[in-house]
């Protein structure tokens, strides 16, 4: 009786073009055409989750973001960490 041994090689799927963009990474077109700082109200810090480094406001994406589920009360009330984190260049409005 003979063994058979398969041999599964991993694909990238980039080769295949086929690569799905990390949605918590932001395109150099996306940093560009950001608006001013100024220009956004980011609220206030009354959320349950603002000043822990994290961005929890689901107007925004990027790296700066929470991995944790976003959630409507959460809009507009992580402003230090959302304000800290666009400066940064972590973020974008989506809104």
């Amino acid at each position: 009786m003979r063994n058979i041994v398969l041999f599964v090689a991993p694909l990238s799927l980039a080769a295949c073009g086929l690569e799905t963009p990390d949605p918590t990474e932001l395109s150099s077109e996306e940093l560009e055409s950001r608006p001013p700082t100024g220009s956004i109200n980011f609220g206030d810090d009354g959320g349950d989750w603002a000043n822990d480094g994290e961005c929890d406001d689901p107007r925004f994406r990027g790296p700066g973001m929470t991995t944790t589920p976003l959630l409507d009360e959460d809009i507009m009330a992580d402003a230090t960490d959302c304000r800290s984190a666009y400066n940064r260049g972590e973020l974008t409005l989506i809104e």
